[in-house]
């Protein structure tokens, strides 16, 4: 099976999967709404309000993934805007939610360079970045971001203190459905890159042993 039939076939599984796993979940998740209202909402008892919340949270996770998915399988076509990079970095993090044993060290350094960005996918790439760090760290410590301006353009890097890239996947780290972990599809950094090469940007990584930083570079407007 060739590129193209790969692609192909992604395509139609994605296409499948989104259809038949969106449909029940979103019943799921109406259930589990109707059972809170019904239990007394913010009353309720402290363990079933726990496994209301996980229900809730894995739900969320799973669209996530389908999401990924179907965003992966498609031809993708940026919304442009210009914006301040730094604000739009800030506002992603500030907007993410880190695991309650984490947590996140924005600087600021663009100095008001702007760049032509589409909003949402920039803040989804940072939003999986700050995923994969933390997982890298066992949801514990602090992971660090910056952002800067050289030559013509600007950058984010994410730094975790993690153990650094493994090597067995290091030539393929960004290649669709490479994981190390036991749960998910290996597409978070795939389509980081996908998405930042639509915007005409590049993704790349430097590792140790003492953790990984991961750069993402866009041109300035």
């Amino acid at each position: 099976m060739n590129e193209t039939e790969q692609t192909s076939l992604i395509r139609r599984i994605a296409s499948v999967v989104g259809h038949e796993l969106r449909n029940p979940m979103a019943v799921i998740n109406n259930s589990a709404y109707f059972v809170r209202a019904k239990l007394g909402g913010s009353s309720l008892d402290p363990k079933v309000e726990k496994h209301l919340k996980i229900i809730e949270s894995e739900i969320a996770r799973a669209d996530r993934l389908i999401g990924d998915m179907l965003t992966f399988s498609r031809a993708y076509e940026p919304q442009f805007e210009t914006k301040d990079f730094d604000a739009e970095i800030k506002a992603a993090v500030a907007a993410y939610a880190a695991p309650a044993g984490g947590k996140v060290d924005f600087k600021a350094g663009a100095k008001g360079a702007e760049a032509k960005v589409d909003a949402k996918a920039l803040s989804d790439s940072v939003r999986r970045l700050l995923d994969n760090a933390f997982d890298a760290m066992e949801g514990k410590g602090k992971v660090s971001v910056a952002t800067g301006v050289e030559k013509s353009n600007v950058f984010l890097t994410v730094a975790d203190a993690g153990p650094g890239v493994d090597v067995k996947v290091a030539t393929t780290l960004f290649d669709p459905f490479v994981t190390t972990k036991p749960r998910g599809l290996g597409l978070g950094l795939s389509l980081t890159r996908k998405l930042t090469a639509a915007a005409g940007g590049e993704l790349s990584v430097s590792s140790t042993p003492k953790g990984a930083t991961f750069k993402l570079v866009l041109p300035k407007a």
